[in-house]
């Protein structure tokens, strides 16, 4: 392999990792910010939370069915990010090898955005309009940014004050 090739290889394994290393540090820094330590519900149970009962007991069974065919490649995606941390740290470092982890954990992270997409829209399909507005309202005050729901929550606490 030529010098000027090994050389844009290796700049475009250091512009993959800053990549991966931002977005999971931003899940990192968004999880932080959360008590529970948890910026994502896990799958869709987030949904149930606000519905009431009979349509929780409804669903139920469903979002469970999720869960559990979710579960493998939860375990896959996992699998693939350690053995991308892995390589990174073995010395010498092996571009190829490096790659090929990151082009898994690509994949494995494309199947599971998939499946959660599919989830969703099947889960919204059993929802009722009014419903689906709730679950929406729940989805955009979870994705702003965390100042701002802080902020949000500190100034609706202050109009509740007596």
């Amino acid at each position: 392999m030529s010098n000027n090739r090994r050389r844009a290889l290796n700049v475009v394994l250091v512009l993959s990792l800053a990549l991966n290393l931002l977005v999971f540090g931003g899940i990192a820094a968004r999880m932080m910010g959360f008590p529970d330590g948890r910026p994502i519900p896990p799958n869709l149970f987030w949904v149930l939370e606000r519905l009431d009962d009979e349509a929780q007991a409804r669903l139920r069974p469903t979002m469970q069915a999720f869960s559990d065919e979710m579960r493998p490649i939860r375990s896959t995606l996992y699998q693939a990010q350690q053995g991308v941390n892995n390589l990174l740290t073995e010395d010498p470092l092996n571009s190829g090898a490096i790659a090929e982890a990151f082009s898994k954990l690509r994949d494995a992270g494309l199947e599971y955005q998939d499946i959660a997409h599919r989830q969703t829209l099947a889960i919204f399909g059993e929802l009722t309009p009014e419903q689906r507005v709730t679950a929406m309202r729940f989805i955009q005050e979870r994705s702003r940014p965390p100042g701002e729901r802080n902020r949000d929550r500190s100034n609706h606490d202050e109009s509740q004050a007596p």
